[in-house]
């Protein structure tokens, strides 16, 4: 998350999302991490803002003394033992990138599934490409990067957000949930490691 996008549209969109699936209990015990590529410009009213848009307590953002230059300090200071949504600004990193700050990479992932029966949220936005074809591409890296790993995800048209897990059940609940939410709709919106469109 960088802070000149803070309170955007995709803010809500996220915090929707995250918040339909606290209430039906699919997601339990929820934490966020902004992963603020910029963390030495946020004020604490930046970090509440935050915790509002994606419908938290505010105590549920995982705090942080090292920034993103840092990253092994940075992900070792994630000590949540539930479920946990990180926000980079880009999402994924697939291959070499310029600014990693942006990106989470896929051993950063693997890390944040060490946990049995953990959901990790990831937030993924796309450019110059089609959505699915993004989404593809992501989770085969992950899946070859993650053993065990399986995944789905909701997308929109240049975002998606995918939900990761060790643990089959806990993306099938996700699917499973936008599925009777969406309908007929859920067809153009949901994906999964077992679900391919």
């Amino acid at each position: 998350m960088n802070l000149q996008f803070l309170g955007d549209a995709l803010d809500h969109w996220k915090g929707s999302l995250l918040e339909s699936l606290q209430q039906a209990r699919v997601v339990r015990n929820l934490a966020a991490d902004p992963m603020a590529s910029d963390q030495h410009d946020w004020q604490p009213q930046d970090f509440s803002l935050f915790a509002r848009l994606l419908r938290i307590d505010r105590a549920r953002l995982v705090p942080h003394q090292f920034d993103l230059s840092r990253r092994k300090e940075y992900f070792e200071e994630i000590t949540h033992v539930g479920d946990l949504f990180v926000d980079p600004d880009t999402g994924v990193a697939t291959s070499r990138v310029k600014e990693l700050k942006r990106y989470i990479k896929p051993s950063e992932i693997a890390q944040l599934l060490n946990l049995p029966d953990r959901l990790l949220v990831v937030y993924q936005h796309i450019q110059r490409q089609k959505v699915a074809a993004r989404i593809s591409a992501v989770g085969h890296v992950l899946e070859q990067s993650v053993p065990g790993l399986h995944w789905c995800s909701y997308e929109s048209a240049s975002v998606a957000m995918l939900f990761l897990s060790r643990v089959r059940q806990r993306t099938a609940a996700v699917e499973t949930h936008f599925f009777d939410f969406l309908g007929r709709h859920a067809e153009r919106r949901i994906r999964g490691s077992g679900r391919q469109a």
